[in-house]
């Protein structure tokens, strides 16, 4: 039996760039890469532990649109690359390029109804990801500030609640003085999910951290998060809960 690793869009690392309003001169190109590791406890169905770890890179072109007093905002993901051990194959990669996400960021900087048409897998892959690049801060935000943020989101059935602390510093990248956002954050989720195998029963928590490196006009220039989630996953046909163990590890950078 095999647990589909649905975690990329409930990881709740508390994504977070200063932005300042105002649409771009440009579109903005990403390259983001992302590393995932999963272990399943298969003791309960006599076949031990089981371990997998891949990566998968894209590159993504971002624009926004002001609109009221938010922003409406355009990704269309260029080209993707699985690593060695994806479930991603280089033709699923290849039929996800073009695909469009478009979501509205509020006011106060936070994403929502971030949506495509694509049923492409590999799109679905990046979808969570792309979170990184659409922070929720308001702005104008600057070193010197902490905050605490709550979300709580329902994934496919799976309801997620994330607890994120935040503050900001400054530092100068290539001369010029940015701000650097860090988060730490907690999450705890519950639910049922139905996929080919039947219907499963989720439970457990997350941490996460979070850095990013943000310009005076509001471009986030780079980021690097990290996260742990530890899920029990129950089936009725199995005599006991199945604990999977996902670490998530990625970098996003502006493209010049």
């Amino acid at each position: 039996m095999t647990v589909r690793p649905w975690l990329l869009a409930a990881l709740g690392v508390g994504t977070l760039a200063a932005w300042t309003g105002g649409t771009p001169a440009a579109p903005a190109r990403y390259r983001v890469e992302v590393k995932t590791a999963v272990t399943q406890d298969l003791t309960a169905v006599g076949q031990g532990e089981q371990k997998q770890e891949f990566s998968n890179t894209g590159f993504v072109t971002v624009t926004t649109r002001d609109s009221a007093g938010g922003q409406v905002v355009t990704m269309v993901l260029d080209s993707m690359v699985p690593g060695e051990g994806s479930p991603i194959t280089a033709e699923m990669a290849k039929e996800a390029v073009g695909t469009v996400w478009t979501a509205y960021r509020q006011p106060t900087g936070r994403v929502k109804d971030l949506n495509t048409k694509s049923e492409n897998p590999a799109a679905g892959a990046m979808q969570g990801i792309l979170q990184q690049l659409l922070p929720p801060m308001k702005a104008g935000t600057r070193e010197g500030q902490s905050w605490t943020d709550t979300t709580e989101t329902d994934n496919d059935g799976v309801a997620v609640r994330t607890v994120t602390n935040f503050q900001t510093t400054s530092e100068t990248v290539n001369g010029a003085k940015v701000v650097k956002l860090a988060g730490a954050s907690s999450t705890a989720m519950s639910g049922q999910q139905t996929n080919a195998q039947g219907t499963m029963s989720l439970e457990g928590t997350g941490t996460g951290t979070g850095s990013w490196l943000v310009a005076a006009d509001g471009t986030c220039l780079s980021s690097s998060f990290s996260g742990m989630q530890n899920i029990a996953v129950t089936v009725a046909q199995l005599p006991e809960p199945i604990p999977v163990t996902v670490k998530i590890d990625g970098t996003s950078s502006l493209l010049k």
